[in-house]
């Protein structure tokens, strides 16, 4: 577990994609950009017909700096995670997230009175929590411990891929001012690792003897699709690509969201997304450790052949392990975002958000306060956003066009990121094209006059 854990730690910065996986910024630009409605599905886009080309957005986030997880020493040319510098800036609970979205095509028609649309995406997350013990048993291991417990049971991990397909819609009500929308997705589940919940773990160290008292309850990692794609030697050549284009693990999700106009200037506006279970039957294998609770002495190794290995056996044979392939259950990680916009102008915006991810059935929300301007045939914004336990700010900016039919996007909550990494917690990035046809239909006349003249 410890090996595991201490990978996944390791692969979430090394890969640099990107717990909070809000998307602030790319939220901010709404009815501009139709993939939004993956985030607030009330969103109606301005123009009749839409048609998205294949974009990509990622997002890593993590409750410490970078440089509190790699550092070197004075005068030395390596770096090395130091797990004494990650002690020393843990919280009690700590998360380490990353989320990578690729929109394959998303295809949009307005009419009248709301809007359609049909997409489907590729999407992959991990996020791993973890108590404050577990660093310092990593840190020191059970030096600072002697006669006290180490409890690693707020350690979780829950890692999903899927691909999914679906369709939305959104209609405007009491003359314009109440938007509901809602998206149907079937999901196929892909490659998947969690723990069980409820699993825990303690570790006790005796201050008289020195000897260990190790329990443990709940002890399963689920998987699905791991063992394939680890042992793909094992499997015929097309199994790994036939698994990934169809498969037994499927489920309907729903996103549910609300839009109203409370004053002329004022919105507000709630949405929940991925709301689902998925079913996993296929390609599943559980690795399971019997409740139990053992004491370590220790072994005589002197004088003993491959002493590794004996220690190694002596642990493992205290302990009753074993493989199964279980069908299970798992929620998707919801997500909700509560937002208020005030309108200053028709060109002008102010907007206060709040997100929580749900994924560990938390409430531990991120904020952040926008404003957007409208000028010529650009929408730009920038973007302040707040979250803990670090007490990082960070600035975001977003950005579409309206050039032609071509529309170009990009928005990220953290634009400083480029000149010192080092200093924040998280990175995101939203781009893309999309081809946009029938704006001036839904326009005033005043409006379509104004666009012609820029």
């Amino acid at each position: 577990m410890k090996k595991l854990l201490l990978t996944t730690a390791l692969l979430v910065f090394a890969i640099q994609f990107s717990y909070s996986q809000a998307y602030f910024s790319y939220f901010q630009l709404r009815e501009l950009v139709p993939q939004t409605q993956s985030l607030q599905p009330a969103f109606i886009p301005k123009g009749t017909f839409t048609f998205g080309l294949p974009t990509a957005g990622f997002l890593a986030q993590s409750d410490f700096k970078l440089r509190d997880l790699i550092s070197k020493q004075s005068g030395d040319v390596n770096f090395e995670v130091n797990f004494d510098v990650m002690l020393a800036a843990s919280a009690e609970i700590n998360t380490i997230s990353t989320d990578v979205t690729a929109n394959l095509f998303h295809v949009g028609y307005k009419t009248k009175n709301g809007a359609y649309s049909l997409f489907a995406n590729a999407r992959a997350s991990i996020d791993l929590r973890y108590g404050k013990d577990l660093m310092e048993f990593l840190a020191n291991g059970n030096s600072n411990r002697i006669g006290a417990e180490i409890n690693l049971s707020d350690t979780r991990i829950f890692a999903n891929t899927y691909h999914e397909i679906g369709i939305g819609h959104a209609h405007k009500f009491l003359e314009d001012r109440l938007t509901v929308g809602a998206r149907v997705k079937m999901i196929t589940g892909l490659f998947h690792a969690s723990t069980a919940e409820g699993a825990s773990g303690t570790l006790y160290t005796n201050e008289i003897d020195n000897s260990w008292r190790v329990s443990l309850q709940n002890a399963t990692i689920n998987t699905a699709g791991l063992d394939l794609l680890m042992n793909s030697d094992d499997y015929e050549s097309n199994a790994t690509s036939s698994y990934a284009m169809s498969n037994q693990n499927k489920t309907v999700a729903f996103d549910l969201g609300a839009k109203f106009k409370v004053l002329d200037w004022l919105t507000v506006e709630a949405a929940m997304n991925d709301i689902g279970t998925i079913n996993w039957k296929e390609q599943v294998r559980n690795y399971n450790t019997a409740d139990t609770t053992v004491t370590i002495s220790g072994i005589q190794l002197r004088g003993l052949e491959n002493s590794s290995d004996s220690f190694k056996d002596s642990i493992q044979n205290k302990f009753r392990s074993n493989e199964t392939q279980k069908e299970f259950s798992t929620s998707l990680p919801m997500k909700t975002y509560l937002a208020a916009s005030l309108f200053l102008t028709s060109r002008d915006k102010f907007t206060v958000i709040a997100f929580n991810n749900h994924v560990f059935k938390e409430i531990d929300p991120s904020f952040a306060v926008a404003y957007n301007h409208t000028v010529n045939k650009f929408t730009f914004g920038v973007l302040g956003s707040y979250r803990g336990p670090q007490n990082e700010v960070n600035l975001g900016l977003n950005l579409a066009t309206d050039i032609g039919p071509m529309q170009l996007y990009l928005a990220t909550d953290n634009m400083l990121i480029s000149n010192k990494p080092e200093q924040y917690s998280k990175m995101d990035f939203r781009f893309g094209l999309n081809l946009m046809f029938g704006y001036k239909k839904w326009s005033s006349k005043s409006d379509a006059v104004d666009l012609d003249s820029l």
